[in-house]
């Protein structure tokens, strides 16, 4: 089988680190980012319950940036 098609994990010091832990961190200060614009402009009042909308925000950015930065 061939596996060159799979993301290689990162060494940061000696440690391998899973390249969905970059993801979701570059996801995580994506989602913030958004989430603060959305405060900045007075548009988080149209949001009902902020803290899961943060989660799904999230959950889309971690997706979308594995999806277009760690292409598998």
């Amino acid at each position: 089988m061939n596996y060159d098609h799979l993301p290689i994990e990162q060494s940061i010091g000696g440690i391998y680190f899973s390249p969905i832990l970059s993801a979701s961190l570059f996801g995580f200060l994506l989602a913030w980012f958004i989430a603060r614009m959305l405060n900045h402009f007075r548009l988080a009042r149209y949001i009902w319950h902020p803290p899961l909308f943060f989660l799904a925000l999230l959950v889309i950015c971690t997706g979308l940036v594995g999806h277009l930065f760690i292409p598998i």
